[in-house]
């Protein structure tokens, strides 16, 4: 066999191997491009969404700052409309309760309270809204409802304190008097004596006391 029958026989050797291996070949690339370029437009348009969710939640809290009731409303509608899985769209829920409880529109106040805490995408701003929701439906004379929603919350260390005065409050609002003062108890047990708020669960632990002492206790 001379060189020349070798060479021929390798080329048709290749042409037979590409023949049956090409096609293939070919979709594997095409794939591989497809998702190099894929997961980079994925990641670009991540970015982009992030941005323009951040944008909009900016404009909304120097609204809110500036008292423009109607921006915060519309920028808080198009962050829970377009961008409902962002951390804005809960915290933009969480602004637009906020101004409904100073306008004492306490109904409309808890329907943002409770889209942020049925889609808050974090603990933290899931028992902001929780807490706030709670606050609301006690003064909505809600209490029941008040109480199942501290029933639902996890046993986390850091929000107990805050829950055991919620508590407080409920039964003071019932008119228990005793029972909320042992709540404020056990609430300030539990706070660390840095906590802002333990002055005033220790006010309304210390108005219990004088309420109780004045013969107006049950």
């Amino acid at each position: 066999m001379d060189a020349h029958e070798t060479e021929e026989q390798q080329i048709e050797a290749l042409k037979k191997w590409w023949k049956e291996n090409g096609s293939s070949i070919i979709t594997g690339l095409l794939l591989g491009l497809a998702v190099l370029f894929g997961t980079r437009s994925w990641f670009a348009y991540q970015e982009r969404t992030a941005e323009n969710a951040s944008n909009i939640y900016a404009t909304l809290m120097t609204a809110l700052n500036n008292g423009e009731h109607a921006v915060v409303t519309q920028k808080a509608g198009m962050l829970i409309a377009d961008y409902s899985g962002s951390p804005y769209a809960s915290l933009a829920a969480l602004a637009v309760a906020r101004v409904k409880q100073e306008q004492d529109e306490l109904e409309a106040a808890r329907a943002q309270l409770q889209w942020a805490l049925d889609n808050a995408g974090s603990d933290g701003i899931r028992e902001a809204a929780r807490l706030r929701l709670v606050r609301v439906m006690t003064a909505e004379g809600k209490y029941d409802e008040a109480e199942a929603l501290i029933n639902q919350a996890g046993a986390s260390e850091a929000y107990a304190p805050l829950y055991r005065e919620l508590h407080g409050d409920i039964h003071l609002a019932r008119g228990d008097r005793a029972s909320a003062r042992a709540e404020y108890e056990h609430a300030l047990a539990a706070m660390k004596p840095e906590l802002p708020e333990r002055q005033l669960v220790q006010l309304k632990y210390d108005n219990t006391a004088v309420l109780d002492e004045s013969g107006d206790s049950q």
